[in-house]
């Protein structure tokens, strides 16, 4: 039986079997590495889907559940920030009860929202400055 050269002739060391057995021992620690890394992107795919249908059930529940239709419901909360959103989406001067109406919109606590405010003596608006171009 002729001698065959070495296979590796640049490493000596463990023969074909070993080399074999340590690359298959390799890629299957790759493979349980990819596997985990696999689940943990499921486990926070699903988290994220989870929470993503529990608001939608919140604020379908919220809007559902109003007194008022939804689109009132929703100008109702965009009127939230202040005076000037609540007249823009309609919905002031606000009484105590009605849509528009917020606790910290009611300046005075009268019960009446985003109430128009006449100014004050010496006071110049342009509500009541008139220009006569006769």
């Amino acid at each position: 039986m002729p001698h065959l050269p070495n296979p590796n002739p640049v490493r000596s060391g463990p023969g074909p079997e070993r080399r074999l057995r340590d690359i298959q021992r390799r890629f299957r620690a790759v493979s349980a590495r990819h596997d985990r890394a696999n689940e943990l992107r499921w486990g926070k795919r699903a988290a994220a889907a989870f929470v993503a249908v529990a608001i939608v059930f919140a604020v379908g529940w919220g809007l559902g559940s109003s007194p008022w239709p939804v689109t009132t419901t929703l100008k109702h909360i965009a009127s939230a920030p202040n005076c000037d959103f609540a007249r823009l989406v309609g919905l002031a001067p606000a009484r105590r009860g009605e849509p528009g109406y917020w606790k910290h919109h009611d300046r005075d606590g009268d019960g009446v929202a985003c109430e128009p405010w006449r100014p004050r003596r010496g006071d110049v608006s342009p509500l009541t400055t008139a220009t006569n171009s006769d």
